[in-house]
């Protein structure tokens, strides 16, 4: 009994770890800053404005699963915390989640399909080369954690926007 409430956890740890593919709730509260996407894929006010739109139809087609799924996650994690926890119920939970994921999943490439097709084909060659740089942001993340990348310069100085407050070099001085 102990093995399986130890790989349902597991599992369930799965759940909460996920990236791309998992629920996408995050980033769909409001606008975001697209000067940067807009400028690189040469986007019209009228695209950003379209895609805005689709994200934030997205955003309601998916809330009713969100808000089944809100509380499956907290009785999850209450389970986890619980040092009675039922193997059976995190089970249930677990399948739960995972069917509501699945519920969402075509919804979401429903959504992103209407937005590549606001993009122009030029735009949609710059995007595939946005995509591949996207891949290599884990080895990014972990050079710059170890130091072997400095920030990149943004709008806003050499670290980007809000970097002037943040310690520099080692100790904290200028590098």
């Amino acid at each position: 009994m102990n093995f399986r409430l130890v790989s349902i956890s597991l599992a369930a740890a799965a759940l909460f770890a996920q990236g791309p593919g998992g629920f996408r709730e995050h980033g769909m509260s409001g606008p975001a800053k697209t000067t940067a996407v807009q400028s690189y894929l040469n986007l019209t006010d009228a695209q950003v404005s379209a895609l805005q739109q689709l994200r934030q139809a997205e955003a309601a087609a998916l809330k009713p699963i969100y808000q089944q799924s809100g509380p499956l996650r907290q009785s999850l994690r209450t389970q986890e915390q619980s040092s009675s926890a039922d193997a059976a119920e995190v089970g249930k939970l677990v399948l739960s989640i995972r069917s509501l994921e699945q519920q969402a999943a075509p919804i979401r490439t429903s959504y992103q399909q209407q937005a590549l097709a606001v993009l122009t084909a030029a735009q949609k060659t710059q995007l595939a080369a946005l995509q591949s740089a996207a891949a290599l942001m884990p080895a990014i993340h972990e050079a710059s954690a170890l130091n072997l990348l400095a920030p990149p310069a943004g709008p806003e100085g050499s670290g980007g926007p809000g970097t002037e407050m943040m310690p520099h070099g080692r100790f904290g001085g200028p590098r």
